[in-house]
């Protein structure tokens, strides 16, 4: 009866099995390019320096508003709760002392002015600077874009080595499971020995236990290729782009550095011109500045609130001011000081981005020359490993070499696509670092099947 009972449970548990299956969304295939795109087009950091560069902009309106006539209006209402009182010595207009107060209890004063800038020199040295400033953003917006695209391809190759991986254990899992089973029956008929057997189930448990690992580290490198993309980790995706050396772009050939082609270059260039313009305009602090203002306004006043809006009186006038700096406790001069001390540390610290611009760059060099021959050297490897893995297990099916000479050989073929696969990324990598380092991402992205 209890049988009975448990049949429609088993089937119920069955069809929720499919249904949930079936409702699984399948992943989101991206290449190379179209996670490259998706990365410029929605990681925060593009958001953060597009706003960076309408902020140069803003700034440079600003430097344009020193040109432009200032207005401002005020207005001010008085309640003198107790006026001043002024005191009248004896003797002028009376023996005795007079005090008096001068003024009403309430006054109300409305003023315009219109100030303009004449002659000031370092107005236009900021003009200047705001336009290197601009300059400046536009660079870092790209930097940042180089940088996304560099993250984005090194999180998308070690996926594609996860996957020639995976691929491999998986038919190295097939394998050994087929093995296992011919092993098993040979065993039962008393042709094979235990010992072999268990051998052989070691090798399949073995292969198991690293294709657990593999998925692991595989999802956590997803995870990454997410986050550059500036995706939600919940997100389901996968790639669609092989490890095959073929489809990548060809070997560079002469490779030379220059250093003009790169981004951090031009920024810390224009770094050092902005930084010029600041020495000229604390310079040009000491000369004087001259302005023209006119003024309006108009006043009432009363010793009653309610009358004391009655009568205005209008007033106007213009004139010019001279502003001559003389003394102010060597404030300029250390402000000089500094800015001219800040413009050799920019200029040394170019210098040392210039060294380590090549430092990087033979590095660079070097390890693509080198994963490359180490690749090739592999793949001979591999090649050979392969073909004696075939003979030696026809030679295992008929009984000339011993189970130990296959799984030696089977374990040296593996041991041999390990090390193809990871000299594949390391030229890949390279590669990627090679044209990091001469400024030519953009192009070599452009490359790209």
């Amino acid at each position: 009866m209890k049988k009975v009972q448990a049949l429609p449970i088993a089937v119920f548990l069955l069809m929720v099995s499919v249904i949930t299956q079936a409702q699984e969304p399948k992943p989101v295939l991206f290449s190379l390019k179209e996670s490259i795109a998706y990365s410029l087009k929605n990681n925060p950091s593009s958001t953060i320096y597009k706003n960076e560069v309408l902020i140069a902009k803003e700034k440079k309106t600003e430097a344009l508003a020193g040109y432009l006539p200032q207005v401002n209006g005020t207005a001010t209402f008085d309640d003198n709760l107790k006026r001043q009182v002024t005191v009248l010595p004896a003797g002028a207009f009376s023996p005795e002392e007079i005090r008096i107060q001068f003024g009403n209890q309430y006054n109300t004063n409305l003023v315009a002015q219109v100030d303009q800038v004449l002659f000031d020199r370092t107005v236009s040295v900021a003009k200047e600077a705001n336009k290197v400033n601009t300059l400046i953003a536009d660079l870092k917006l790209l930097q940042n874009n180089e940088n996304i695209i560099y993250n984005t391809i090194m999180a998308y190759y070690q996926i594609l080595t996860y996957n020639e991986q995976e691929k491999l254990l998986v038919e190295n899992q097939k394998k050994y499971d087929e093995l296992l089973r011919i092993l098993q029956l040979q065993y039962e008929k008393g042709v094979a020995k235990k010992i072999d057997y268990d051998r052989m189930k070691v090798s399949q448990n073995n292969i198991k236990s690293q294709l657990a690992l593999l998925k692991t580290n595989k999802e956590l490198a997803l995870n990454k290729l997410k986050y550059a993309m500036g995706m939600e980790l919940t997100n389901n995706i996968a790639i669609n782009d092989s490890l095959d050396y073929s489809m990548q772009v060809s070997m560079p050939v002469g490779n030379q550095l220059d250093t003009k082609n790169l981004l951090d270059f031009k920024i810390q260039s224009n770094n050092i011109a902005l930084q010029q313009l600041d020495v000229e305009r604390k310079r040009l602090a000491f000369y004087p500045t001259m302005g023209a203002y006119a003024r309006y306004g108009a006043q009432t006043f009363g010793n009653e609130f309610g009358k004391s809006f009655g009568n205005w009186f209008d007033y106007s006038s213009i004139g010019l001011k001279l502003n001559i700096p003389i003394f102010d406790g060597n404030r300029k001069k250390s402000q000089l000081s500094q800015s001219k001390l800040s413009l050799l540390n920019a200029q040394e610290n170019l210098k040392l981005s210039e060294r380590n611009y090549a430092l990087q760059f033979q590095n660079a060099n070097t390890a693509l020359f080198r994963s490359y021959t180490s690749m090739n050297d592999n793949k001979q490897t591999l090649d050979l490993a392969e073909e004696i893995l075939k003979n030696t297990g026809l030679q295992y099916q008929k009984g000339t070499a011993s189970l130990t000479d296959f799984l030696n050989s089977d374990y040296s073929y593996k041991e041999a696509q390990s090390n193809y696969i990871s000299s594949l990324l390391n030229f890949l990598t390279a590669r990627v670092d090679l044209e990091k380092s001469q400024g030519n991402l953009s192009t070599y992205v452009n490359q790209l099947k």
